[in-house]
């Protein structure tokens, strides 16, 4: 027989591995965006290296340190991608990220033992395991974490980072041991498919005799895996090798005073194919800029130019987005194919000097031309060119995609307007993307200035009681969050929580409360009190399977004494999940009730279709009671859920008329300041003994 703790162990161990695909997908994203600065830095050792060699600078010692340290970086890599991306995905599962990241790390470095270390094949493979493995080791270390077994510190008394590396340590090793299963694996399909000798296949290119062929190769790849969202240059680590080999031996033939032999090399394609990134992506840059009608596509490409001067293009990758956009796509892959084929022409006719020094993909463009070929003026005529052919090979996929906006005109004749076009110029008008980023900045920076002043702010809850109408007896309180200040100024939480809402954090809030009601029905208990706790639950709470799972944790410990409210407009947010979410509640005992009924998005479907247990009257209707037609319609609420056999709570009552009125309806249960205004706990049985001997004195 499975108990409900069970239960709710699988409800975690099954529910989806993250939190919505474009989570792993942003942290990926944003994982390699943050390591920009260290690829960066690989590429000026490169570059230096480079530089010394166009000055005919005679330091062997130096740019054998630049290459070691290069190739140490480089080495790192996997555990810099494991790094960077668990911390992007412990944000989204709300796990601390400095010790996330260190144990990515160590299970890279349980991996790379595994799989040995030896072998160009090894370090590719490895260099994936760093990209992807973070996808699954931090969704099983939150669910691992949240478990009970696993919890080995409940409270902070020693720091929260105490806490956090103490509750980690028995996930951690769980997770090493699956780590180190899938490594195995591996292991074991990368030796029974012979991986090992497809990818050094790779290394057979032949650079030196078919350098077109090897050279579209590479960028016919590269295209297809970043149109996929895979860093095409990391993917092809493999096939980076003997594009190396070809530009050393550059090097070494034209330093004995005789010529460069081989045309293709990584520095060609740094020069001459990626112009602007993949896909040679500068030139439609230009040819946006130049040609394209949407002012939005326009603002995107000016913004973009900067970067793409150093080969980087992300942001047009996901800023148009190019990813996955098949309008875009035969460009994408044919621009980088043509300037191969034109590259390798000139450079066989000796028009212009073949590179012979390394030019990093991400060095700046007329810049790495010169360097790169000694200081050949025709280079950067070659680049100039390249860029101008692009812009013609990108132009009419764009105004491809003008006319196909065009075409879906609605055009209107008497108001003399088109649909599209009022659309766009509202968007242009309205919607700034560079404005909206710095307005987003801007914002975030004052959440997290918001956010820092509640460091030093204490939360702690308040009761307010819930009357029966007809034994008047104290049936219920309802837990209100409050904050105070170092002065013991007391702000409510109208004044707070839209902060903690633009910071995504209300989710916090709601379990932060139902564990603080919970440590209070136990208190209460303990004196003999079995009073039910009402708290508020939000929709992003409702719409988390895993926040629900770790509020059915805490409720069991009280079985039947925390109830939840919720507002109305909460059930238009995701009608399945929260209507699975009201569910499970219920199998655990609690009770829901809509919150503020009456205001916001009021539907009388929504008692239809949810599982709804009380309603609680907002307390404007009790406010209106004082004229005849406001008593109409609070007499039509009541009327409603009595035919539904739906339980009634009316709060704000406030006077005497207005409980005299309310307490006239048939078992309703009624909060207000009429009984009592919000109270400590500490001050619930004073009240209560109160309470009861005005009741007798009443009888």
């Amino acid at each position: 027989m499975k108990t409900p703790l069970m239960n709710s162990w699988l409800v975690q161990l099954l529910s989806p591995s993250l939190p919505r695909r474009s989570g792993a997908l942003s942290a990926l994203r944003d994982g390699m965006l943050w390591l920009v600065p260290c690829l960066i830095l690989s590429n000026i050792l490169i570059f230096a290296s480079s530089l010394l060699d166009f000055f005919s600078l005679d330091e062997p010692l130096l740019m054998e340190g630049l290459h070691q340290l290069n190739g140490w970086l480089t080495s790192l890599y996997p555990y810099f991608f494991a790094a960077s991306i668990s911390m992007m995905l412990a944000i989204y599962w709300r796990l601390p990220r400095p010790p996330i990241a260190i144990l990515n790390m160590a299970y890279i470095a349980v991996t790379a033992q595994i799989l040995g270390h030896e072998g160009q094949a090894q370090a590719t493979l490895l260099l994936f395991v760093g990209l992807t493995m973070p996808l699954y080791s931090v969704p099983l270390l939150s669910k691992l974490e949240r478990m009970p077994f696993a919890r080995i510190l409940e409270t902070e008394l020693a720091g929260k980072p105490v806490k956090d590396s103490m509750n980690l340590m028995l996930p951690g090793a769980l997770v090493a041991a699956v780590v180190a299963v899938v490594a195995f694996a591996l292991n074991a399909l990368f030796n029974y498919f012979e991986f090992d000798i497809l990818l050094n296949a790779f290394h057979g290119m032949d650079v030196e005799n078919n350098p077109i062929e090897s050279g579209c190769t590479f960028a016919a790849l590269n295209s297809m895996f970043w149109f996929v969202g895979i860093h095409g240059y990391y993917a092809l680590t493999p096939m980076v090798e003997p594009l190396i080999t070809a530009l050393d031996i550059n090097r070494t033939a034209v330093l004995a005073g005789g010529h460069a032999p081989n045309v293709m090399s990584l520095s060609t394609l740094s020069l001459f194919v990626f112009v602007g990134g993949a896909g040679a992506t500068l030139g439609l840059s230009i040819a946006l800029i130049a040609f394209s009608k949407s002012k939005m596509m326009r603002v995107i490409a000016i913004t973009s130019i900067p970067l793409g001067l150093f080969n980087i293009n992300e942001l047009l990758l996901f800023g148009l987005p190019i990813i996955f956009n098949p309008r875009l796509f035969l460009p994408f892959l044919f621009t980088p194919l043509v300037n191969v084929v034109v590259t390798v022409l000139v450079l066989q006719m000796g028009l212009v000097a073949v590179p012979y020094t390394l030019a990093p993909m991400s060095s700046p463009i007329i810049i790495n031309a010169y360097v790169a070929t000694g200081g050949d003026i025709s280079a950067i005529a070659l680049q100039l060119f390249i860029i101008a052919l692009n812009v013609l090979i990108y132009l009419p996929f764009v105004r491809r995609i003008d006319n196909q906006a065009k075409q879906q005109e609605v055009y209107i004749p008497s108001l003399d307007t088109t649909f599209t076009r009022s659309e766009e110029e509202a968007y242009v008008l309205s919607v700034d993307p560079v404005r909206e980023a710095l307005l987003r900045s801007k914002e975030m920076e004052d959440t997290h200035k918001s956010m820092a002043l509640f460091s030093n702010r204490e939360f702690y809850l308040e009761y307010q009681p819930q009357i029966n109408s007809i034994t008047q007896k104290v049936v219920g309180m309802e837990a209100l969050i409050r904050v105070r200040d170092q002065r013991g100024n007391v702000e409510l939480p109208a004044e707070f929580l839209h902060i903690f809402e633009k910071a995504n954090m209300m989710s916090d809030i709601d379990v932060w409360v139902v564990k603080n009601s919970v440590a209070q029905c136990e208190a209460w208990i303990h004196e003999g009190l079995e009073i039910p706790i009402s708290v508020n639950i939000t929709s992003p709470t409702l719409t988390n399977a895993q926040k629900v799972g770790d509020i059915l944790l805490l409720i069991e410990r009280v079985p039947g004494l925390i109830h939840f409210e919720i507002t109305e407009d909460t059930l238009i947010q995701n009608e399945i999940m929260v209507g699975d979410s009201i569910r499970r509640l219920h199998e655990a005992g609690a009770r829901v009730h809509i919150d503020d009924f009456g205001t916001g998005y009021s539907s009388l479907s929504y008692l239809n279709r949810f599982d709804i247990d009380a309603l609680k009257i907002d307390q404007s209707f009790v406010a209106a009671l004082s004229n005849e037609k406001g008593q109409k319609v609070f007499n039509g609420l009541i009327a409603i859920a009595n035919e539904l056999d739906i339980k009634i709570i009316v709060e704000g009552v406030e006077t005497k008329e207005q409980y005299a009125y309310v307490s006239q309806k048939a078992d309703v249960e009624v909060q207000g300041w009429y009984f009592s205004r919000a109270i400590a706990a500490n001050d619930f049985a004073s009240f209560n003994i109160q309470h009861t001997a005005t009741m007798n004195a009443n009888i």
